[in-house]
């Protein structure tokens, strides 16, 4: 007797989506098919994680049938070469078939440094801390702003405007408390759009002296 069941096919088991700049989303369509001889029916569709949403368009496919499962993945937060899953647990006997997605996700704003380590201050003296701010991409990044959540720090500089490939210098100005022993701690808030809306976070910290 010949063996019934059905039995599921994708044509493309990973997909490369390219380079992504960080905030980008980016869709690809799977087509899901059943060689079998009885219905498939997807029972689940998992991702490796909630970057990366899937859905199908029919849970269950008749034999010689096909159906789309659409995939985006969100490169928000993420940096360099990414690997993401997507699961499918249909009545295969196989029972669960993996796809991938993979990206190269870049940064289109930096600065230099990252992170703004003061260390140990003289109190009451006013500090200067050069940085560097890059458009890393291939277009303009503008409408290019900055807010300080420290009163004791303010950037000065900075253009509206930054063509592909420039780096301005920026200065940081700290204005250090008189008080012995104070915490000079907040955050540098750049944004700009290009590819994407970009929002850096940057952490600043420090002490005063006794």
């Amino acid at each position: 007797m010949a063996f019934s069941a059905a039995q599921i096919h994708v044509s493309v088991s990973e997909v490369n989506l390219g380079v992504l700049y960080s905030g980008q989303k980016s869709k690809h369509i799977f087509i899901v098919e059943n060689r079998g001889d009885k219905p498939l029916v997807i029972n689940k569709v998992r991702t490796s994680c909630g970057c990366t949403s899937a859905f199908t368009r029919d849970k269950v496919i008749e034999p010689g049938a096909s159906t789309e499962l659409a995939v985006q993945f969100n490169s928000k937060n993420f940096r360099g070469n990414v690997l993401k899953r997507i699961m499918l647990f249909t009545n295969d006997p196989s029972g669960k078939t993996e796809l991938r997605l993979r990206a190269t996700v870049l940064a289109e704003l930096a600065l230099k440094p990252a992170r703004i380590k003061l260390g140990v201050l003289e109190k009451g003296q006013t500090a200067q801390i050069p940085l560097t701010l890059s458009n890393l991409s291939d277009l303009p990044v503008t409408d290019v702003v900055v807010r300080c959540t420290s009163r004791l720090m303010t950037v000065e500089a900075l253009p509206q405007r930054l063509e592909p490939g420039e780096t301005v210098p920026l200065n940081l100005t700290v204005n250090v408390p008189d008080q012995p022993q104070s915490r000079v701690n907040g955050y540098l808030l750049f944004s700009g759009r290009g590819h994407v809306l970009n929002q850096l976070r940057i952490p600043v910290t420090g002490t005063t002296g006794s």
